[in-house]
């Protein structure tokens, strides 16, 4: 069965298609009540809009760390480093962790969100617009991945999940964790291990010139150690310590050969990502609050890469190199409730480095130049304030205003500073019926990798859909004005069907371009003119109980339209690599008297057309669809076994670009895999 077949009979099971947010997109994964998780509750009572995924939403289809997660979620834009594929977005939502944020792009390597197993995250709140509370950097929304916190009760989980890829490449993780509480202090300790290898195949067709085929072998291990301890001294005092460290290693070899070429390269890589912070919080009275949190957080990563290339003619190519990035930071906040108000206050100060080392030859000869290595500081300084008053029983209206300025030193110092005003309102227009509205002010300041002028070489063929990665030193803050507005209906079953539409005005776009010079193709970030985004959003999450006992379906779907117009010389186009159109939908059904829940679920992002660019380079991608499935059993109080298989069907992306003088197609294939899990708790 083709993966085009399916589609219309999931359609037909699911009754109907939903969610949007396309550039932008958060989807709710799933229908299966928790009576003791009332999101949907808490979903429909928050001032601000928020969609949350809990439970066993996270787990349910063998999503191994908080990336894959993400991915699953149309609209979550997050950079993946080099080599990655598969994920809509271009790098747009802001990733936190526990309210902090995280750095999730790199143009060389790893992500830190590989390194959070799914089991240490309690839930995921969505935000597809920015509050003052936040950054003023949440252009495309904000995700928070609150970890889990010690309960009072002790618990040990131990989960292993085994598998496949591609029926014959091995994968498997360990999780341990033990929680509880002594006395004043309740702990949380966790060990995850990972092993996961994947071989997959692609091809780049220059039209009337050659056919080139790759085999890419990876491989990512990682250890890590969490540990969480809140130490409660008094009804009104208490203090939280989160620490984890992870150590990673990864490798990466591809094979390459034509009628005319054979190569063969390698990447290899070593990590460590440190992650801790002290935080107390203190109630002055029943209405008053005091919080506060110290912070450091750290990735180093080194690296080796190479080539060989020994036809037609011998060449061979080596790279070194190191990164790191460290953070460093205090805030804090104050916070009243004052009759129909709820005042929040606070401010942050934050520095941040980073150091690009790079050592590059060819056949010996060194080839490195001064920008290659490159040291970077960054300092913020932020203040905010945020009020949710309370107009009768049905109306909420929740003003705010952030302050930050920037300073960045990278070889020339720069400085900028901004207002950030946000306004959300909430009208209950019945019990169960929400009228929601929202307009905000954010930025999308260039994170330090895309100023760094250290290049990043590519080792595969040097084309246009492999280029060298480097910055670009005069990348200025991209700034955008957001207008929401959603209608969300609440079924008595725990359900929600709701529209809403989006509008999104851009000043000094940031788009990655592909450009050639002295015979390579280099990509790197511009400033591309003055853009805009809008669309429309459906999104159903219902129970079919009354149909048939235990069953459930989900979908969303988005659809989207962009321009661009550059300032210089009035071109106007689609912002590059946006999808029209995204949806997802699935069935869940639970047989109580089995303990058994199985479900499947279908994913599909449509392709793109971009015409000609300033570059002279016109690109367009094919949609394509992942189809999942899985199936729980409680075996006893103790323990629960899984079976998931992903990616049924073999998506291929297919992507092809074109200049005045050539063609270039390039399909990046994979594989299903099949994973077995066993999970104990006592």
């Amino acid at each position: 069965m083709t993966s085009s077949s399916l589609i219309p009979i999931l359609l037909i099971a699911c009754m109907s298609i939903t969610d949007i947010h396309a550039e932008e997109i958060i989807s709710l994964e799933k229908i299966q009540v928790e009576d003791h998780i009332n999101i949907l509750e808490e979903r429909r009572d928050n001032s601000i809009a928020k969609r949350i995924i809990g439970g066993t939403e996270l787990t349910q289809y063998g999503d191994l760390n908080a990336l894959e997660i993400l991915k699953r979620t149309p609209g979550v834009n997050i950079s993946e480093g080099k080599g990655k594929k598969g994920s809509p977005g271009k790098g747009y939502t802001v990733v936190m962790i526990d309210g902090e944020e995280a750095s999730t792009g790199s143009k060389r390597r790893g992500n830190p969100l590989e390194q959070i197993a799914s089991d240490m995250i309690e839930r995921i709140e969505v935000m597809s617009n920015g509050s003052a509370e936040y950054t003023a950097e949440s252009m495309g929304g904000i995700v928070n991945i609150i970890l889990k916190k010690p309960k009072a009760k002790g618990l040990t989980t131990a989960k292993f999940t085994g598998g496949m890829y591609g029926g014959d490449v091995p994968m498997e993780t360990v999780f341990l964790q033990r929680e509880g509480k002594s006395g004043n202090v309740a702990y949380l300790i966790n060990l995850n291990a990972m092993d996961n290898r994947q071989k997959d195949t692609s091809s780049t067709l220059k039209v009337g010139i050659s056919n080139e085929l790759r085999e890419e072998t990876t491989r990512n291990q990682s250890l890590g150690v969490t540990t969480k301890l809140i130490y409660t001294t008094s009804s009104k005092d208490k203090y939280t310590y989160d620490g984890s460290i992870t150590k990673n290693n990864s490798s990466a070899n591809t094979d390459s050969r034509d009628s005319n070429r054979s190569l063969t390269n390698y990447d290899r890589s070593k990590g460590t990502m440190l992650w801790s912070s002290i935080k107390g919080e203190h109630h002055l009275s029943g209405t008053e609050l005091v919080d506060w949190k110290i912070k450091f957080h750290e990735n180093s990563d080194t690296g080796d890469s190479g080539s060989l290339q020994l036809l037609p003619t011998a060449n061979m190519s080596h790279q070194n190199d190191k990164s790191l990035f460290r953070v460093m930071g205090v805030e804090g906040s104050y916070s009243v409730a004052k009759g129909d108000h709820f005042i929040k206050m606070g401010a942050e100060l934050k520095g941040l480095d980073q150091r690009d080392e790079v050592h590059r030859d060819v056949n010996g000869t060194d080839v490195t130049t001064v920008t290659d290595n490159v040291s970077m500081h960054q300092t913020k300084t932020a203040v905010y304030v945020q009020d949710e008053i309370t107009i009768g029983e049905s109306f909420i209206v929740t003003p705010g205003i952030r302050y930050e300025a920037v300073k960045r030193n990278y070889g020339s110092t720069g400085h900028i500073d901004y207002l950030a005003p946000s306004l959300h309102m909430l009208a209950r227009l019945t019990p169960n019926d929400n009228l929601r509205a929202s307009v905000a002010k954010t930025v999308k300041l260039p994170r330090l990798d895309e100023l760094s002028t250290s290049v990043d070489s590519t080792f595969d063929r040097n084309d246009i859909h492999h280029p060298d990665l480097t910055g670009n030193a005069n990348l200025t803050e991209e700034k955008a004005l957001s207008y929401e507005l959603r209608l969300e209906h609440f079924f008595e079953d725990k359900g929600i069907i709701s529209l809403g539409s989006f509008y999104r005005s851009i000043d000094d776009k940031i788009e990655k371009m592909t450009v050639l010079e002295s015979g390579r193709y280099v990509m790197r970030p511009y400033n591309s003119g003055q853009g805009s985004l809008w669309g429309i959003e459906l999104e159903l999450k219902k129970s079919l109980s009354s149909f048939v006992d235990g069953l459930g379906t989900f979908a969303n779907a988005t659809i989207q339209d962009s321009s661009i117009t550059n300032t210089a010389t009035g071109l106007k186009r689609p912002i590059k690599q946006t999808s029209n159109y995204l949806y997802n939908i699935g069935v869940d059904h639970t047989l109580p008297s089995y303990k058994l829940t199985y479900g499947t679920a279908y994913r599909y992002v449509g392709g793109y057309d971009d015409p000609t660019d300033e570059n002279g380079i016109a690109q367009k991608q094919k949609g394509y669809g992942t189809l999942d499935m899985y199936a729980n059993k409680r075996l006893n109080d103790t323990f629960k076994l899984q079976l998931n298989w992903k990616n049924i069907t073999h998506s291929t992306i297919e992507t092809t670009s074109s200049t005045s003088t050539q063609t270039q197609i390039n399909r990046d294939n994979s594989h299903s895999s099949v994973l077995l899990t066993l999970e104990g708790r006592w």
